[in-house]
């Protein structure tokens, strides 16, 4: 992650030189070039930010700048503190929350990090209207699908999505459901 901010700040840095140029070369006159140098601005302190964060790994205390020293301070810290920045793996998005039958319904997983995945349908009593393993589309590492029966019944249902790893030591696939929504139409 930092040589790929490293190489985004180099790119931004050069085309807020270019654009600082066009402002200068326009004598402030032009719009469009401040506006341009503005957002290239925002574009450099947001790589500067994701360059200059640091993650630990394992578990220990975080510090951030806003966290007060203790008066007489405990030992020190077996790890040394840093800043981290946590990412969301297998965040689920919806596309619609309409489901038609007989068609391929899209669901986004941004970060995935499980074997694979299982998306339910059920309906209002809890019963099993559809499972299906989620198919990747081709072209994506995080769009899914799954096709829609034709015989669903119309209305109201709940989507859930489940992450399934393999146990290390049984082999077996262990479930964990990641997303449930309660709203969604079968239309």
């Amino acid at each position: 992650m930092r040589i790929k901010a490293f190489f985004i700040y180099i790119g931004v840095g050069a085309a807020f030189l270019a654009a600082s140029l066009w402002v200068f070369l326009s004598n402030g006159k032009s719009a469009k070039a401040i506006r341009t140098k503005y957002k290239l601005g925002g574009a450099l302190l947001t790589a500067w930010a994701m360059l200059s964060a640091s993650v630990c790994s394992g578990p220990g205390p975080f510090v951030t700048c806003y966290d007060t020293a203790a008066p007489n301070p405990p030992d020190p810290p077996e790890q040394p503190m840093c800043y981290d920045v946590a990412v969301m793996v297998n965040e689920v998005s919806l596309e619609s929350t309409t489901v038609k039958r007989g068609e391929n319904f899209r669901i986004r997983i941004a970060e995935p990090s499980a074997d694979h995945f299982v998306a339910k349908l059920l309906d209002a009593d809890s019963k099993l209207l559809q499972e299906a393993t989620l198919q990747l589309e081709e072209g994506s590492n995080w769009d899914h699908f799954f096709k829609a029966a034709r015989n669903l019944p119309t209305g109201t249902a709940t989507l859930i999505v489940e992450a399934v790893n393999k146990d290390a030591q049984t082999g077996e696939d262990v479930p964990e459901v990641i997303f449930r929504n309660d709203a969604i139409t079968i239309e």
